[in-house]
């Protein structure tokens, strides 16, 4: 079985890259996409591959509706179709790309299970990631880390920091830093530069995708 689990990592890898390539030419209406989809989201289901499948029998079902595909509504999907593939098969031609630069994600999440569930699934993506327990040990300790790419902290927190609050003193001190909320409750008040937001309880292919795109943002996007 492993062999051919091999093999559906390389035909996963092409299958993205082909859809890449149709997204990027405003070409969605091709057959070989509706037809790659299709077979994508069967292999994935029969080598044991949950979360690609899921995901890419979504993209399926739009393409089902007999309609063209709205462009942002399959970036999004295909978005997650890469994080899928990229956390469970383990291939993806985007990440393999040489040159790519190393990405560090400061996770600040009190409570100890979800901090490691989200610092596995980043270091499965390949990031390099840095955690602590709450925002006031981790600007007790800010000068001292190396660069970050991307803030990934909870709203609410013990202590006298906040996740907002947080945010905009690392901001302040780092201004090329991204930031990602998350909470069980309301989103952020919205006003820290580039905030966005993961409701919990979140998927590994949910944070996946997300931290993705906030790190993909044009710098311009992310402090407006």
């Amino acid at each position: 079985m492993e062999p051919l689990r091999g093999r559906f990592r390389e035909r996963a890898s092409r299958d993205l890259d082909l859809l890449r390539r149709h997204l990027a030419a405003d070409d969605l209406g091709a057959a070989v996409v509706e037809t790659t989809v299709h077979k994508l989201a069967g292999s994935a289901a029969l080598f044991g591959f949950a979360e690609v499948g899921e995901a890419a029998r979504d993209i399926d079902k739009v393409f089902s509706a007999g309609r063209r595909p709205d462009r942002k509504m399959l970036e999004a999907l295909l978005a997650r179709l890469v994080a899928a593939v990229r956390a469970e098969a383990g291939t993806d031609p985007e990440a393999e790309r040489p040159g790519r630069p190393l990405e560090t994600v400061l996770i600040v999440e009190d409570d100890d299970l979800l901090r490691a569930h989200a610092e596995r699934a980043l270091r499965g993506l390949g990031y390099q990631v840095i955690c602590a327990a709450d925002g006031d040990e981790l600007l007790a300790g800010l000068e001292a880390l190396p660069p970050v790419q991307l803030l990934f902290t909870d709203l609410m927190m013990p202590g006298a920091v906040s996740g907002e609050m947080l945010a905009r003193e690392i901001q302040r001190r780092r201004p090329e830093v991204r930031v990602l909320f998350t909470s069980g409750r309301a989103g952020p008040g919205g006003d820290v530069p580039g905030g966005h937001f993961l409701a919990k309880p979140y998927r590994r292919d949910a944070l996946a995708a997300m931290v993705r795109k906030v790190l993909d943002q044009p710098a311009d996007d992310a402090t407006t």
